[in-house]
């Protein structure tokens, strides 16, 4: 079961500003916020890959940047926003490459839950943003595989449904809730409120590098914190007894 995530008053340039926070495994966390709220800023201090100017990132009793990447990755995969590969390289080739053993095996699990099996023949070069993004999000997935069968990854995830279509964003978040289910850890950002609403065990909203509210989803997303949030008005409506939130209108001045 995955270790405890602590960020004691971090602070990173104009971006983050004295972020406090713990997050308790296992589940997901989702991030929420505006552009430029520091969602990736704070994702990726939280995933010891830039460390912050003041304050202390803890996973149980370790100080991540006391650390090497090395030993991190172990139990710590990222995906990030932006992907840039220079190389004419297949699926399987990028996969493979990142493998945690010597064996050219992808695990069936991935293949079948990220529907890649007719992309590790294709060049990434032609494939759809979508296609890309199965991709890195499986190449993430691998690094930590055996970690995340024994149930003690921590799985960190910028914007992961980025260019995915519906069919393969609730595949792939359901997969996810399986995987918190036996102690992985997965933290993430996105910007549909519904997925985090439906999915997430924790949410944390963010504006302007500040931790406005974090917690249990059914407490932290409500009119008032999604308002002060995104400068926009909500409305809840219920279907099934399942809450759906829909934008109505913007604050003034747009």
């Amino acid at each position: 079961m995955s270790q405890s995530i602590k960020l004691d008053n971090v602070c990173l340039d104009q971006r983050l500003s004295n972020i406090s926070v713990t997050i308790m495994q296992p589940g997901i966390t989702c991030l929420l916020g505006s552009n430029g709220a520091g969602k990736s800023s704070l994702l990726l201090v939280l995933a010891g890959l830039v460390e912050p100017e003041q304050g202390q990132v803890y996973w149980g009793q370790t100080d991540v940047f006391t650390s090497p990447l090395a030993v991190l990755s172990v139990h710590r995969c990222f995906v990030a926003q932006q992907h840039s590969i220079q190389f004419e390289l297949t699926g399987r080739e990028c996969l493979q490459f990142l493998s945690p053993s010597q064996s050219p095996d992808i695990p069936g699990e991935l293949i079948r839950k990220l529907d890649i099996a007719d992309l590790l023949d294709k060049p990434i070069t032609r494939m759809s943003g979508g296609e890309l993004q199965r991709i890195m999000i499986s190449r993430a997935l691998l690094q930590v595989w055996p970690a995340i069968k024994s149930g003690n990854a921590i799985i960190v995830l910028d914007e992961p449904l980025q260019g995915v279509d519906i069919r393969h964003q609730t595949v792939l978040m359901h997969w996810l809730s399986a995987l918190a289910k036996v102690g992985n850890q997965i933290i993430m950002s996105c910007h549909d409120i519904n997925i985090a609403n439906t999915f997430a065990d924790t949410v944390l909203l963010a504006k302007a590098g500040q931790m406005l509210a974090y917690g249990p989803t059914r407490d932290v997303l409500n009119l008032s914190n999604l308002w002060l949030t995104f400068d926009c008005q909500f409305e809840c409506l219920f279907k099934d007894e399942q809450r759906h939130f829909i934008p109505v209108r913007q604050v003034t001045g747009f």
